[in-house]
């Protein structure tokens, strides 16, 4: 807030959108009078010259044209001394300082932004589910503006593959700085459905981190805290973590996709990998006969499918062994795994095309990478 020196003590008054501040003299008493007499001068000076120049006419005499303007300007300067006319005048100038101050707030806070609408552009932005956990991180490793992003992204690529779902989208990164200059610092991968943190030597997934919306906002998780303040992307992220979580909550599961049935043994899966290939568009899809296939369970005129109904992982060869028969056939290749895959087979089903799809033992699928879950999102949209 602006002071200015009072008229008519000289003390420092605090600037008032209504004028100075009423205030004590140092000696005591009310400095300022209770009313205050607003003084026009420019007013009172052009009017004594109308009256000077009047007299002049009526006498015709540039002698008492001159007296009588001699005498308005002493007035005048009589006037402008008053102590009404320099509280007046006190006045002004404080009104035009806080002004003044109150533009250059103004310019220097930056613009409200509109948070839900840059998590739905967030949400546009980021690279679509199923893609590679490499293409996420690479998309928000670069909003991290005051760190380096080249130890960060191999971090944060390790930490995404262990504990980051294939059917989830990264949101957002956080880097929270370590107490001691040698210390690690805290890192945290922010998902539409969780939150994976690592503090040192500790690393866990809350599916339910507490989050405050406020203006003065946060997310917990336990003893971790992060402030909206300090990480100027988390906000966003949050909100779009909430509208993912809604639209999710909206969706619901087309009635044409082939009905749930339990699966107890391997052919049952090929069966049910049959029926989800005719639904995919592959009409003429058929399993291969029980035996020796190639690696091959199911064929069409389009495509060639594996079925694998083991308790680990899919590895990489198996799915390039795929894809190497569908460029041969010049087929699509498209896979359906039990058990999921390892990150350098959804890296390489990414960069190849072959479609990558998991299924449970209720015969339910869900696809792993983009292109899977492009074509299942074609399938859905034909559903009468």
């Amino acid at each position: 807030m602006a002071e200015l020196a009072c008229p008519l003590c000289g003390q420092q008054v605090m600037a008032t959108r209504q004028g100075l501040a009423r205030h004590q003299r140092a000696g005591g008493g009310q400095c300022m009078p209770d009313s205050r007499t607003a003084v026009n001068i420019p007013a009172i000076g052009c009017s004594a010259v109308v009256v000077s120049m009047i007299a002049g006419l009526i006498f015709t005499s540039w002698t008492v044209f001159g007296v009588f303007s001699l005498i308005a300007l002493a007035v005048v300067a009589v006037m402008a001394n008053t102590p009404g006319a320099r509280l007046a005048a006190a006045d002004r100038r404080a009104i035009a300082a806080v002004e003044r101050d109150a533009s250059a707030r103004g310019a220097a806070q930056p613009p409200v932004r509109d948070v839900a609408k840059d998590a739905e552009q967030l949400l546009r932005e980021l690279p679509p589910l199923g893609s590679t956990v490499e293409d996420a991180v690479a998309a928000c490793v670069k909003r991290l503006s005051p760190w380096d992003p080249q130890p960060l992204t191999v971090q944060f690529t390790k930490l995404a593959r262990a504990h980051v779902a294939a059917d989830e989208r990264i949101l957002g990164l956080i880097v929270q700085g370590a107490d001691t200059p040698r210390g690690a610092p805290l890192l945290a991968i922010i998902t539409d459905k969780a939150l994976v943190v690592k503090d040192k030597g500790v690393i866990y997934r809350d599916d339910d981190p507490e989050v405050d919306s406020g203006e003065h906002g946060y997310l917990a998780s336990g003893a971790r805290y992060f402030a909206f303040s300090n990480n100027h992307v988390l906000r966003v992220a949050v909100e779009a973590r909430r509208l993912a979580a809604s639209s999710r909550r909206k969706a619901t599961v087309p009635a044409g996709r082939p009905p749930e049935r339990l699966i107890r043994e391997a052919r049952d899966a090929e069966l049910i990998a049959v029926e989800w290939m005719r639904y995919l568009g592959f009409d003429d899809a058929a399993a291969t006969p029980v035996g020796a296939d190639g690696g091959i369970d199911v064929v069409s005129a389009r495509a060639v499918a594996q079925v694998k109904m083991e308790g680990k992982p899919t590895g990489r060869p198996i799915v390039q062994q795929l894809h190497g028969v569908a460029v041969h056939e010049g087929k699509t290749g498209v896979f359906f795994s039990l058990a999921g895959y390892t990150p350098q087979a959804r890296t390489w089903a990414q960069t190849s095309g072959t479609l990558l799809f998991r299924f449970d033992y209720q015969g339910a699928i869900e696809p792993v990478n983009a292109a899977a879950h492009a074509l299942l999102a074609e399938a859905d949209t034909r559903t009468p």
